[in-house]
């Protein structure tokens, strides 16, 4: 009777495992078929593989000393779950490998509990799934949240350089905890504990190398972001960070003045001064203007000549009047400034998008224009 109990028990332990891994896999796949399919095609999967995996190993010298020989079995699994879900074999390895460290790291903890408690005979491995239970029970719903909310964003979000890179991690979690509980299982063998040490300075290694890729990743993003979202010449921020500006404000339905400032006769003074006296007279209005708006409002470089401000609902006025002041010459120079026209739109009587808005203060700046002409 304890015989069959030990085998009984010698199969439930791989199988919570593997419960655990098919749900990781399920959580973080997008399956071809559809549930039902994909559900009685695990379970068949899973009852063969823990009987063939079973079949050859209940006959050698150590079967059933906790060494998770057993888990070469679970390998075979990656070649059904490839058939039914969708994804890379690179980003099904991944997730394979992920959900194996977890569950073989309780396993080898509940393994290592038990010999410290019990030595050998059945109670040992009673004992041994009873904790890995237990571990299950108080582990799982951290494990869980930090599946959903953090390593699904990372699958969904990574480069494929980077999924190369996180795939070797994973792998190398996995294999060093595999080989310091079979460096636990047989103490004897120094072999394996020779083993040990490199492996983990190859897994902390990869785990840096995947860290520099992000950063330098994140890095270059930032690089990108500056180039779109901050004008070079003025230091003032683009027409796109204005529109994500613009945006937001509509989305919360918090009115607005949107001011649109175009150079008078901007072209003159790159004809009489070329084009480096015209970007220091772009950036000579540029931080006047942005001087002013301080910290009530939004400037912005749209293009060439053109700048736009946004400004909260109150205050306009004492802006109008502040930038109605502007030196008659440039800074430190005697190249006279000609001033600017400008229009102004109100959200949300004027319109309700961006385009809008800009096309009405735009309209209104060369009414400004004519008008001087006239």
């Amino acid at each position: 009777m304890n015989f069959i109990i030990k085998q009984i028990i010698m199969i439930l332990t791989p199988l919570e495992m593997l419960t655990v891994n098919l749900y990781v896999i399920h959580q973080c796949s997008q399956r071809k078929y559809s549930r039902k399919i994909t559900l009685l095609s695990m379970i068949i999967c899973a009852f063969v593989l823990i009987f063939f995996a079973y079949s050859i190993l209940r006959n050698t010298p150590n079967f059933g000393d906790g060494n998770g020989l057993f888990i070469f079995g679970g390998v075979l699994f990656i070649i059904p779950i490839k058939l039914l879900y969708r994804g890379s074999g690179i980003k099904i390895i991944t997730i394979a490998c992920f959900s194996w460290t977890y569950t073989f790291m309780i396993f080898a903890l509940s393994v290592r509990f038990s010999y410290a408690i019990i030595t050998q005979g059945l109670e040992l491995h009673v004992t041994g799934l009873v904790l890995q239970t237990i571990l299950y029970i108080v582990t799982f719903n951290r494990f869980n949240k930090l599946l959903k909310s953090k390593f699904i964003y990372v699958l969904e979000h990574i480069s494929k350089k980077e999924a190369f890179a996180l795939m070797w991690m994973a792998m190398m979690w996995f294999w060093t905890v595999f080989i310091f509980n079979l460096a636990f299982a047989y103490p004897s063998t120094i072999m394996l504990q020779l083993i040990a040490f490199p492996t983990l300075a190859v897994c902390i290694i990869s785990s840096f190398r995947y860290v520099y890729l992000r950063i330098n990743s994140n890095a270059t993003i930032q690089d990108l972001e500056n180039i779109a979202y901050r004008d070079e010449l003025t230091q003032l921020r683009t027409r796109v960070v204005l529109s994500k500006d613009a945006e937001s404000l509509i989305t919360r339905k918090m009115p607005f003045h949107l001011i649109f400032f175009d150079l008078n006769r901007f072209k003159s003074i790159n004809d009489r001064y070329g084009h480096l006296v015209g970007d220091k007279y772009l950036a000579f209005f540029a931080y006047e203007i942005k001087t002013r708006v301080g910290n009530r409002g939004g400037f912005y470089r749209i293009a060439g000549d053109e700048f736009a401000c946004i400004l909260p609902e109150e205050g306009l006025e004492a802006f109008l009047n502040a930038i109605s002041t502007l030196p008659e010459k440039m800074t430190d120079s005697q190249v006279e400034f000609l001033g600017f026209s400008h229009g102004i739109a109100n959200y949300p009587q004027d319109g309700d998008t961006i385009e809008h808005l800009l096309e009405s203060a735009d309209h209104q700046m060369y009414e400004m224009k004519r008008a001087r002409k006239e």
